[in-house]
């Protein structure tokens, strides 16, 4: 069973600073509605109101959610392939408005930059701790594990029409780490990957998605929010499957019948690796969540501005407007 309604982001925040997969995204719909700096209070509200109107007409739903504060920004409707997304506020733009706003943008950018600075300085520091697990594990291992993975679960014939789509399940935001996870793994065979960094997750999954894609299947590849360059989770809902790296800040542990545990860790990883490497491991742990904590403190205060700027439209805006957008809109995404 196909679920009804999935949760993602399609932009985060991270080492690489403002990743985006929206307009990738955008190009496999027919008709995209594109809302121009919409206060985001406003465009979470509207986002709901569309989408329970779309799902009283028993359609899939797709919510995007900003990666700054979690809010609404995109509702998807993949069997009309129509689509609505909000570019927030914040972004870059050449028209009046943006060069009015001019002292808010400097202090936003101000701290966002502040916010990349740390996590640039996090994931130097994750390669550190995936260095001190790489030298005790045994890769030839893994590789064969992925294997026999991806055989005794994919057809063994390529075929073409694959595709693959990339999002993100989670994201650091004002508040600290979200996810979706349960969301986008209802009604699928979970498979939990433990491990630690650095012992082969990401590699995995990007084996099994390929794999997967190079056989016609429709694959959702989900990336690690803070180095979109890895992979976090794969889903092929044709075959009921997500795979997914269940460790902090996203972990979870199985609740269902049709849940399992990969351990990489306990394969493949020399015994006894997190006592013999406890001082140097809590050295570079600690050091990796102070910076995460700084970037979440940055994003907050980029956050605060950001509403400021948001209610300094609010006395302007035109509640009739308002109204003949939602219709305008809605007459769209329902055609």
């Amino acid at each position: 069973m196909i679920a009804i309604e999935l949760h993602y982001f399609l932009t985060t925040n991270g080492s690489d600073g403002h990743s985006d997969y929206t307009q990738k995204l955008m190009e496999t719909y027919l008709d995209v509605i594109t809302l121009d700096g919409l206060p985001r209070y406003l465009c979470d509200s509207l986002m709901r109101e569309w989408s329970v109107l779309a799902k009283q007409n028993h359609l899939r739903l797709e919510f995007v959610h900003n990666c700054l504060d979690n809010s609404i920004e995109g509702l998807l409707l993949p069997d009309l392939k129509t689509a609505v997304i909000n570019r927030p506020v914040y972004e870059p733009r050449t028209d009046l408005s943006y060069l009015l706003q001019s002292k808010a943008r400097h202090r936003f950018d101000s701290y966002m930059e502040s916010a990349f600075d740390a996590f640039g300085k996090a994931k130097k520091i994750h390669d550190e701790w995936e260095k001190l697990y790489a030298a005790e594990t045994d890769y030839n291992i893994l590789n064969q594990v992925g294997e026999d993975i991806i055989a005794s679960l994919l057809p063994k014939e390529e075929k073409a029409g694959g595709s693959l789509c990339d999002r993100f399940f989670g994201a650091t935001t004002k508040n600290g780490s979200k996810d979706y996870v349960d969301a986008l793994s209802q009604n699928t065979e979970r498979y939990f990957i433990k491990g630690r960094p650095g012992t082969g997750k990401s590699t995995f999954l990007k084996k099994l998605a390929q794999a997967a894609c190079d056989r016609g299947f429709f694959v959702e590849r989900y990336h690690c929010s803070l180095d979109p360059k890895s992979l976090d989770m794969v889903v092929i809902r044709e075959l009921s499957l997500c795979f997914f790296d269940s460790t902090a800040p996203h972990e979870y542990f199985p609740s269902r019948a049709a849940d399992h545990i990969l351990d990489f860790y306990a394969l493949a990883v020399t015994k006894g690796t997190d006592e013999k490497l406890k001082k140097e491991l809590d050295d570079v742990s600690d050091r990796y969540y102070a910076c995460i904590r700084q970037a979440v403190k940055d994003m907050d205060a980029a956050d605060a501005v950001c509403r400021e700027w948001e209610m300094a439209y609010l006395p302007h805006i035109d509640t009739q407007q308002v109204t003949k957008l939602r219709n305008n809109v809605l007459a769209r995404l329902l055609p």
